[in-house]
C-alpha cells in the first residue's frame, strides 16, 4: 500500500504499475482531476529519481541547490502556488541564464506543490498498483457531480464506468531462457486482467461475473459483469487461460463502496520438452 501523499521511490515495474493505473483515473475520475495530476506529478519525479535523472541540473553548485531547496522544502501549497506565480513572472522578463535558473526552481516548485496538495487534502489516501483504493466518501462526490446528459433516463438502463487493465510481461521459461536474453526478450504475453467497474446507485444484491464462450475462437472467452438495473451488462473478450485463483496469486473479488474490483493472473505452467 503507498500513501500517495508521501510516494517513495522504489522498483522501477511498481512505480510504472503505479503510474498506469494513475492514469487510467485521470481519463476517468474528471472530478477529481487535481488528486490525480498531482499524483502522476509525484509519481513521474520518482520514477526519474530512481534511474538517477532528477529536475534541476541547471541549479549548479550544491551549495545554492541545497539553499533553494531549503525554502521550497518548507513552503505550504498556498505559499509554492504563489512562489510558482512570482517565478514564471521573472522567467518571461529574464535574461536566458536567468531563465535557465528559474526553469530548474520552477521544476522543484512544482513538485513539492504536487505533494503539499496531496498533504494537505489526501494525507489518508491511498492506492495499490494493481487496485485502486477510493474512499467510499470519494465515490458520493463523484457522483453528486455527475453530467445529467450522462443519464438515460431514471428507468432506462445505462452503461457503468470502468477501467479495464491488461497485465502483460515476459514468461522466462526454459524455451525462452535458451532462446533470448535481456537485450533480446521473448515476445510479450499476457499475464492476466484487472476490472474496476463503477455502481455508484446500485442498491440490489452485489453484482456478479461470469464466463462465457466465444463462438468466434476457442483461445478467447467473455467475461460478463452483471449488476441489474439501472446498469446494463458490460462485456470483455480476454485470453481463454486458465485462473490462478489464490490470493497469495493476486486473485481479488470484492464490492465496496459501490465499486466492483476484479483482479486476476493465469496460472504459470513449466515448460517442458
Amino acid at each position: 500500500m503507498k500513501n500517495l501523499s508521501l510516494i517513495r521511490a522504489e522498483s522501477g515495474i511498481d512505480l510504472k504499475e503505479l503510474k498506469d493505473d494513475i492514469g487510467m483515473h485521470l481519463a476517468i475520475d474528471k472530478t477529481n482531476s487535481l488528486f490525480w495530476e498531482a499524483a502522476n506529478l509525484v509519481c513521474n519525479w520518482e520514477i526519474q529519481k530512481s534511474s538517477g535523472v532528477e529536475h534541476g541540473n541547471a541549479l549548479g553548485s550544491s551549495e545554492i541547490s541545497s539553499e533553494v531547496m531549503s525554502v521550497i522544502e518548507t513552503k505550504t501549497y498556498a505559499q509554492l502556488k504563489y512562489m510558482q506565480q512570482q517565478i514564471e513572472i521573472k522567467m518571461k522578463s529574464g535574461e536566458r541564464k536567468a531563465v535557465e535558473f528559474w526553469e530548474s526552481v520552477l521544476n522543484y516548485v512544482m513538485i513539492y506543490k504536487a505533494k503539499r496538495y496531496l498533504q494537505e487534502n489526501y494525507s489518508s489516501r491511498t492506492i495499490e498498483p494493481r487496485e485502486t483504493q477510493m474512499k467510499v466518501s470519494e465515490i458520493s462526490r463523484i457522483n453528486s457531480h455527475k453530467n445529467e446528459e450522462e443519464l438515460i433516463s431514471e428507468h432506462g438502463l445505462r452503461k457503468p464506468k470502468y477501467i479495464f487493465r491488461v497485465h502483460t510481461g515476459f514468461k522466462w521459461n526454459k524455451y525462452n531462457r535458451n532462446h533470448y536474453d535481456n537485450e533480446h526478450p521473448p515476445p510479450k504475453i499476457v499475464k492476466g486482467y484487472s476490472f474496476v467497474i463503477y455502481y455508484p446507485e446500485f442498491v440490489g444484491q452485489t453484482p456478479q461475473y461470469s464466463i462465457e464462450n466465444d463462438s468466434g475462437s476457442s483461445e478467447i472467452c467473455l467475461v460478463r459483469f452483471h449488476a441489474g438495473p439501472p446498469y446494463e451488462d458490460v462485456v470483455f473478450r480476454i485470453v481463454n487461460k486458465e485462473w490462478d485463483l489464490s490470493w497469495k496469486s493476486g486473485f481479488r473479488c470484492m464490492f465496496v463502496g459501490g465499486i466492483l474490483r476484479l483482479n486476476f493472473f493465469f496460472k504459470q505452467f513449466s515448460y517442458r520438452k
